[in-house]
């Protein structure tokens, strides 16, 4: 009677002590980085166009998700009023952005901060975009540049004037109504590009050389896209200054255009194109 007794209070013992190891005993998750890197960035770029756009620099450099724009003038062709119309248009020039996942904190900031004519091997004339960059990881190594060269530049920012009509307040190029909107009217093309890195500086320097037509530059990590465009308020954020050799960009001007066709441009109709001119 007493053996049976203690040996079910053993058996109870040896229970509660399997049971409890199994409770606290520390399970092995796997972690997918790789995932929780994608989303985080996908995150970014869903929600990319609503972000605060801040034309101040001190905000800029405060601020999280946060895009700096500066402002300047488009021409476009009304099509209901049949007359030209100058509007105006936000240029994306920074980005200071930040998603967290469970594992993975994503950063990353850009800054346009110069962008000046350079002359390629083989005598073209291009122009050569500096931009800071600063990573929270290794150094993007999804990382895609592109040019957006307009099709036709009266159409995009006739297109572009639609949105300024119903909203009432400048879109943004490249970034409004959503990245990739505008394929239509632009061809990205591949720009030559290459990353410069300061040993005693966390920032990089990345230099792109885009064609003199291209309406701005879109980095690409994937899925994240984030295009710049240059800009003749563009300023190095380290001096604080305006530097003397940024280009000036003059858009369009009424005397200089055609009122262009409501269809897709034929290969025989001229499309004007973007006039960058260094200031004197």
């Amino acid at each position: 009677m007493w053996s049976l007794a203690y040996g079910l209070i053993a058996l109870a013992v040896v229970v509660f002590v399997v049971l409890y190891a199994a409770a606290h005993t520390p399970s092995i998750v796997s972690v997918n980085l790789a995932d929780q890197l994608y989303y985080a960035k996908k995150w970014i770029a869903e929600y990319l166009p609503s972000f605060p756009r801040v034309n101040a620099t001190s905000r800029f450099r405060v601020f999280v998700d946060v895009v700096r724009v500066v402002r300047a003038n488009a021409t476009a062709y009304d099509y209901d009023t049949r007359q030209w119309v100058t509007f105006p248009v936000y240029l994306p020039v920074g980005y200071r952005l930040e998603k967290a996942e469970d594992n993975v904190d994503y950063q990353i900031y850009l800054n346009l901060t110069r962008c000046r004519y350079t002359a390629l091997p083989r005598g073209e004339v291009a122009v050569l975009c500096e931009i800071e960059l600063r990573h929270s990881l290794d150094q993007l190594p999804w990382l895609e540049v592109y040019a957006a060269v307009p099709h036709n530049l009266t159409q995009y920012y006739s297109w572009l004037y639609g949105y300024y009509a119903a909203w009432r307040r400048p879109p943004a190029v490249g970034l409004d109504p959503g990245v990739g909107a505008d394929a239509g009217f632009v061809e990205l093309v591949k720009a030559e590009h290459v990353l410069v890195y300061n040993a005693t500086s966390d920032s990089v320097m990345l230099y792109v050389v885009a064609p003199v037509a291209a309406l701005y530059v879109l980095l690409v990590d994937y899925p994240l896209k984030l295009p710049l465009s240059c800009s003749a308020q563009t300023a190095s954020t380290s001096s604080g200054s305006q530097r003397t050799d940024t280009p000036v960009i003059n858009l369009p001007t009424p005397s200089l255009l055609t009122p262009p066709s409501p269809h897709t441009p034929t290969p025989t109709q001229s499309s004007p194109t973007l006039i960058i001119g260094l200031p004197n």
